[in-house]
């Protein structure tokens, strides 16, 4: 099993943070991978809602059937993976701080997949496009609490992680 938690913290209310996360057809708006997602149930965004979604990984097309399996107003939404090619579970949370919003990802993957390291990185670059896409601005985004530093001066990520350029160079 792969695991990672980013956290990063945006200057939007946190009803506004929660409410675009909640909703996962707006994946497609930070998530570069999801091409589409479209609810499939109906009523009110909550436990038991599902969407479909296609996804594109390495120029193929994949559809995967999304669920929330936890949903707490302003506080977590937990997106579980029904059907797809691997079993994703991503949790966020969610809690004010001054008139921002910090967001902790933790990204669980039932399956040991080749590049687990990327899976990191990459967890990183999602929370920080969700940052810029609801700041509305170039911003900054500093994921923190498993140490990541990423912006965009250093390019700074976790120790023993290298960027696919620096791969098979010696340390």
């Amino acid at each position: 099993m792969v695991q990672s938690t980013v956290v990063v913290a945006i200057n939007r209310p946190i009803s506004v943070v929660f409410a675009f996360v909640a909703n996962a057809e707006t994946a497609p708006q930070w998530k570069d991978e999801m091409v589409e997602v479209q609810c499939t149930t109906d009523g009110p965004i909550g436990v038991g809602t599902t969407y479909s979604a296609v996804c594109s990984r390495l120029r193929e097309r994949i559809t995967a059937l999304l669920e929330i399996t936890e949903y707490e107003p302003h506080t977590k939404v937990t997106f579980e993976c029904l059907a797809g090619p691997s079993r994703i579970l991503e949790r966020y949370d969610f809690k004010s701080v001054g008139d921002g919003t910090r967001v902790t990802c933790g990204f669980e993957l039932a399956d040991h997949v080749r590049g687990t390291r990327h899976v990191v990185s990459a967890e990183a670059a999602i929370l920080s496009k969700l940052k810029d896409v609801l700041e509305s601005q170039g911003a900054v985004a500093r994921p923190i609490g498993s140490g990541l530093a990423l912006d965009r001066v250093s390019k700074r990520l976790p120790q023993g992680v290298a960027r696919p350029a620096e791969r098979g160079r010696p340390a």
